[in-house]
């Protein structure tokens, strides 16, 4: 299936590093769909989710948990794709603490809690054995972009608490877990506002002679340093990547990662599901004798727009990872092609007749019982074409 090239990211406000991937929102590209995950992640309420996407009003501190909460990786804040520059032990710290306070080649990020599992898995993959440690200093509680929701947890627990589950599943040894590792700082040393927002656009005095640009954390060069929504999908690529570099000898990536979809027998081949998926997780097939959707379970984000979509709701997404599910693509439904006998025309529809001779039909009927009058008798239907893998 041919896709449109992404349109350019828009940035959301004109001092934030916020941007939205608008080709890739939900809301967005359906405005009949609603969606409020970015707006309810984000920490001090700067996002407003409206019938066209996530509007922006004020407050953004640039934490990236509305990146992180967004399916289908519609929006994007830099600063979160590291890479170890260290021999020793890989540390994170936040832009909250002083450059000279972090670590000897420790790595910053503007929030702990914008760290994504891909992010996460890539490093301990990276990290050969060595520790990753997410450096705890004690600002969260004090911090807009930390705990005003929950004041006693780390905003990164949750994430830290996935990758630990998905390590271990892949069996991982435990003792290169990414970690959360207490080391404060006195709340004197906070620094106000965001720490380093303007360092990727601003070099020291010594850098402009010696050529060489203040150390940030800029995106990797490679694969990684792509904008997330240019590709949809991008991230969870990352994550089976790294989670597979690390997964034990023969040991299966874990169920919970491979969605699962269904189609009910009422599927009606529109197609409408297979168009708007994000990713291409679903495609439509067609041969000599019938057509449908193929599913690819390694692609899919359990955005769960295709069964919102589906005209006659025969899609079932379970991302739980309890029903068991084909990791390589399959075909998910199967209809025969049929020749319409009123018009001559091909379609897959469980009917005899085309979807445009049936709403004909329909429109001839009603007609005939506006006035009073009894419609035609329709002819004789076979049984429905089968749907179903």
């Amino acid at each position: 299936m041919h896709r449109p090239a992404p349109q350019p990211a828009r940035a959301l406000g004109p001092t934030n590093r916020l941007a939205i991937h608008a080709d890739a929102c939900i809301p967005a590209r359906f405005p009949e769909m609603s969606c409020r995950r970015c707006a309810d992640a984000c920490p001090t309420g700067a996002l407003v989710a409206t019938s066209e996407g996530p509007e922006l009003v004020s407050g953004c501190v640039d934490c990236g948990r509305c990146a992180l909460a967004c399916p289908t990786e519609a929006l994007s804040v830099p600063g979160f794709d590291i890479t170890p520059t260290t021999s020793g032990m890989i540390s994170i710290d936040c832009w909250r603490v002083p450059p000279r306070h972090s670590p000897s080649g420790a790595m910053r990020v503007p929030c702990l809690g914008g760290l994504s599992t891909a992010v996460l898995a890539e490093l301990t993959a990276e990290a050969e054995g060595r520790p990753v440690a997410l450096l705890d200093r004690g600002f969260c509680a004090r911090c807009q972009a930390g705990g005003s929701k929950h004041p006693d947890a780390h905003p990164a627990e949750t994430v830290i608490d996935a990758i630990q589950r998905l390590l271990e599943d892949c069996g991982v040894a435990p003792t290169t877990w990414p970690r959360l590792v207490a080391l404060p700082l006195p709340a004197t040393r906070m620094v106000k506002g965001m720490g380093e927002p303007l360092l990727e656009s601003r070099v020291s005095r010594r850098a402009l002679f010696t050529g060489q640009a203040l150390r940030t954390s800029q995106p990797a060069s490679g694969p990684r340093a792509a904008p997330p929504a240019q590709t949809t999908g991008l991230g969870r690529q990352r994550l089976l990547a790294a989670l597979q570099r690390l997964s034990a000898a023969e040991q299966p990536l874990p169920a919970r990662l491979f969605p699962s979809l269904t189609a009910g027998s009422d599927c009606a081949d529109h197609g409408i599901c297979a168009s708007a998926c994000p990713t291409g997780a679903l495609t439509g097939y067609a041969d000599d004798t019938a057509r449908g959707l193929h599913f690819d379970a390694a692609a899919c984000i359990a955005c769960d727009l295709c069964t919102r979509l589906c005209p006659e709701q025969a899609l079932t997404l379970d991302g739980s990872g309890e029903t068991a599910t084909e990791r390589t693509p399959q075909r998910l439904t199967r209809h025969a092609i049929r020749t319409c006998p009123e018009c001559g025309a091909e379609h897959s529809n469980p009917e005899p007749v085309c979807p445009a001779c049936r709403r004909d039909r329909d429109f001839a009927r009603s007609a005939f019982l506006a006035f009073g009058r009894q419609p035609p008798a329709s002819s004789p239907q076979p049984d429905a074409g089968e749907a179903g893998s």
